[in-house]
């Protein structure tokens, strides 16, 4: 089957470090090589050596006009999965197309999206369309025992992240806590100001731009993510549960759907946070609760949550409906 999977162009491919949707793309299109389709990874390409396992060919970018070539690719090709922010490719009038759903105003024409999480195809009002979450590649990934005291609060540092919550509970709790993420300009800069002096001040460590924010997850007692919107997928959240992290989160968006379902962690009231109501019974229960024993069951059940295996297959069944 002839696939092209079309990623943002944010960040460059193959993605190195930071690169959330960019690497979901990329370790799809990685996947679907593996299982012996004919893939066309569409992104911003960046010189130097492919992502691993992959050959194939290349390149789109939003901002770039949809010449005669690309267009031939796009139309010709079986199946087209966008995972891109203006939906650009479904101007090829692909044979089938799938919008992966990642922004509140990122969806494809009706009929054609793909959720990777029930809070936001719900936030859609589209109850009849697949809920698919993003695939992770399992290698080198396992249950480490934690470092007594080692809670960690990771991902883009930004308002609606909630990091200056996560200091102020942590501190309120009287554990260690390091914050680190990736850190943008204009406003998310200067809340990056703020949470560090917030770090500062309670005697934390934080990392900006760390080379490898996972590799931040070995070890922990717990991750704190207490975000407040409607998050489609968190790539740290899950790679935290596929390690046996548990997580304490808020009853928005994704990441609170898998902690049900892998029995990861606490989830507490959006509206606590916000009202800073630090002391309330999930908190204290997170905190209080020996979760060393019950890791590898988070972790068992997350690989069957993102397991790339399990998800690409999904997609194929998805694709196989557009024909051989």
């Amino acid at each position: 089957m002839r696939i092209v999977v079309v990623a943002p162009v944010g960040i460059p491919i193959p993605v190195r470090n930071y690169g959330g949707i960019e690497l979901a793309a990329q370790d799809l299109a990685v996947e679907l090589v593996r299982r012996n389709h004919d893939v066309t990874l569409m992104g911003n390409l960046e010189d130097g050596p492919s992502p691993a396992g992959w050959i194939g060919k290349r390149i789109i970018t939003e901002s770039d006009p949809l010449t005669r070539g690309k267009y031939d690719l796009l139309r010709d090709a079986d199946v087209v999965t966008d995972f891109t922010h203006t939906k650009l490719p479904r101007l090829a009038r692909a044979k089938k197309y799938y919008a992966t759903v990642m922004w509140t105003d990122g969806r494809g024409p009706n009929g054609t999206n793909i959720y990777p999480s029930e809070a936001v195809r719900d936030a859609f009002k589209d109850p009849t369309a697949p809920v698919i979450p993003l695939g992770i590649p399992l290698d080198g990934i396992g249950v480490s025992d934690p470092i007594p005291g080692k809670y960690v609060c990771l991902g883009r540092i930004a308002p609606y992240k909630g990091q200056d919550a996560s200091v102020r509970i942590a501190k309120a709790a009287g554990v260690r806590l390091t914050v680190a993420g990736h850190t943008g300009p204009y406003a998310d800069a200067y809340f990056t100001l703020a949470v560090r002096h917030l770090c500062d001040e309670a005697g934390f460590e934080f990392i900006a731009d760390p080379p490898d924010l996972n590799a931040l997850l070995d070890g922990a007692v717990g991750l704190l993510h207490l975000h407040n919107w409607i998050e489609s997928f968190s790539i740290v959240a899950a790679h935290a549960l596929l390690r046996g992290v548990p997580i304490l989160t808020t009853d928005v968006g994704a990441v609170q759907e898998w902690v049900r379902k892998t029995d990861g962690g606490v989830v507490v009231p959006l509206k606590d946070i916000t009202e800073r109501r630090f002391d309330t019974d999930g908190i204290r229960e997170f905190f209080s609760t020996n979760w060393s024993s019950r890791r590898a069951g988070i972790a068992k059940r997350a690989r069957e949550l993102f397991d790339i295996r399990n998800v690409v297959g999904r997609y194929e069944e998805l694709y196989w409906g557009a024909g051989p």
